[in-house]
């Protein structure tokens, strides 16, 4: 025993035992677990996230973990806000690999591309669902106009006849342009051509035409040849002209002889250039 000032102590010096619960040293950097812990996220959401190449690729730490940067945080940040307008993972990835270090008006016309694309499938959806919408009131008011009284069903009861979503329905006259589309899908190509004006970075109108500017984008330059397309063949007397220059797209639209056709499609509440 050795004494010192008044202690009595063991001649043995006093050693910390590591065992394999015990690591030493700072881990710099995030582990999956500590990562997910901070995003608000399951692990496995980040282990996902990381095989699908939607986040920076981790580094071995010193310890020989697997580490992501502070980054990664706001990368799962971006992931969700992305997915909570509807974007699918592919979509996702194609962003990711330009963010936060891409062009800060190209990233944003490649989302103005897909809301407005995004905007356009889902007021044509609700315009679907309307037109399911009233077919099934008519079948329950067919229903419900009479009593079939203690009558047995079978073929040729009117219980069958009335659920024919088709009976009782009636054509919709053109459009006052000429246009071949019914009621239901007018609305849905008028709601695909004020999305499209919505992305444009200007909408000019004059006299029977209008000039929409818009981002030199890939997807957008896909959307708007084939909405063309597609108004041509229900509107044939609209011609539309599209110039692609490696900072924008410009699209010219003339619609002679179609009193109303460009009144509906861009309507004076279009913001003009911005």
């Amino acid at each position: 025993m050795r004494r010192w000032h008044g202690f009595e102590a063991d001649s043995h010096p006093l050693t910390l035992k590591l065992g394999s619960g015990f690591t030493l040293g700072a881990v710099d950097g995030l582990r999956v677990s500590e990562l997910a812990e901070r995003a608000g996220v399951a692990p496995s959401t980040v282990r996902f996230y990381e095989r699908a190449g939607l986040l920076s690729p981790p580094r071995r730490a010193a310890n020989g973990y697997r580490v992501f940067d502070e980054s990664a945080l706001d990368e799962l940040a971006f992931i969700s806000r992305a997915k909570g307008i509807g974007m699918s993972l592919e979509d996702i990835a194609g962003l990711v690999a330009s963010w936060p270090v891409g062009e800060c008006r190209s990233l944003q016309a490649r989302l103005r591309a897909y809301l407005a694309g995004r905007i356009s499938q889902v007021r044509q959806q609700a315009a679907e669902m309307g037109m399911f919408e009233r077919q099934l009131q008519a079948v329950l008011d067919r229903l419900s106009a009479r009593d079939p009284g203690p009558e047995h069903c079978g073929r040729g009861c009117s219980c069958e006849a009335d659920l024919d979503l088709a009976s009782g329905q009636t054509s919709v006259g053109p459009a006052p342009w000429g246009c071949s589309l019914d009621s239901d899908a007018l609305a849905s190509r008028t709601a695909q051509w004020r999305a499209l004006a919505a992305a444009a970075t200007s909408v000019e109108r004059g006299s029977g035409t209008a000039r929409l500017m818009l981002p030199a984008d890939p997807e957008m330059i896909a959307a708007v040849a084939a909405l063309c397309a597609a108004e041509t063949a229900c509107c044939p007397h609209a011609r539309f002209l599209l110039e692609v220059t490696a900072g924008q797209v410009i699209l010219a639209v003339e619609a002679p002889g179609t009193t109303g056709l460009l009144d509906t499609l861009f309507p004076a509440s279009t913001p003009s250039p911005r």
